[in-house]
């Protein structure tokens, strides 16, 4: 039997409908029973106190938020005072891409940034997508390689991109269980030579087993890169109910 978690949204997944009609989208979302969100850079033009105020009048609260490495570079001081705004305590650095030493040098940088966003009350975790697993250095993961080089950076986990790196979330999520605050929750299907992100329970994750791993106290978010909308949301809500989360 799972144990009963708390499973919100990462807003990426409506980015399109979000675009289209942010107001209308953040009531759907509130009326399909989410109460906890991920921002993903879709703010509908709101500043930090708009886009709060937006989210508590649907009680819908902000607890994580994406930011890209080129906006910490050139607006630290912007993004600190957004998510102050916002209400937002945990960010999050969500995609890297490079080779050999640049992992090197960029848990040199996000430890730098971690230390920083730890003297305004925000803690910063890393996202992982499925290279930081199947690509090593010296023999190791460089998802591995982050976390000991950033003893201060935690890790949004997102299992699903673990399994298509060829390991194993749950594995994942016990060893780092004392620094994952986050934890992504998607699915996979395998198509042609890649994978393609499903509804909850339409692909191959293990994801009653990760639900029964998650670290006490770790916000879950359901995501879908390839989504049909606020149908997928249903449909994905609809499997959790199942297995009564």
């Amino acid at each position: 039997m799972t144990q009963r978690v708390s499973v919100g949204l990462q807003l990426y997944t409506l980015r399109e409908q979000l675009a289209q009609d942010f107001p209308g989208t953040l009531d759907a979302v509130a009326a399909s029973g989410v109460t906890e969100v991920e921002l993903a850079g879709e703010y509908g033009g709101l500043d930090g106190p708009g886009l709060r105020a937006a989210l508590a009048e649907r009680g819908l609260t902000a607890t994580a938020a994406h930011i890209g490495g080129e906006a910490w570079e050139t607006d630290t001081d912007g993004q600190i005072a957004f998510l102050h705004g916002v209400g937002v305590t945990r960010a999050v650095y969500p995609w890297f891409k490079g080779e050999g030493q640049e992992w090197v040098t960029l848990a040199e940088q996000l430890e730098g940034l971690s230390q920083r966003l730890a003297g305004e009350g925000i803690s910063l975790s890393y996202h992982n997508h499925n290279h930081e697993l199947s690509e090593t250095l010296d023999g190791q993961p460089v998802l591995d390689l982050l976390m000991e080089r950033a003893p201060s950076l935690g890790l949004e986990l997102d299992t699903a991109w673990v399994y298509a790196g060829g390991q194993d979330p749950v594995d994942y999520l016990q060893r780092y269980a004392d620094r994952v605050p986050l934890v992504h929750l998607k699915d996979l299907r395998r198509e042609n030579d890649g994978w393609r992100t499903v509804e909850l329970g339409a692909g191959e994750v293990p994801l009653a087993a990760i639900l029964d791993a998650v670290p006490a106290g770790a916000s879950v978010f359901y995501e879908q890169d390839q989504a049909d909308g606020l149908n997928s949301l249903r449909t994905s809500l609809a499997f959790l109910g199942s297995l009564g989360k």
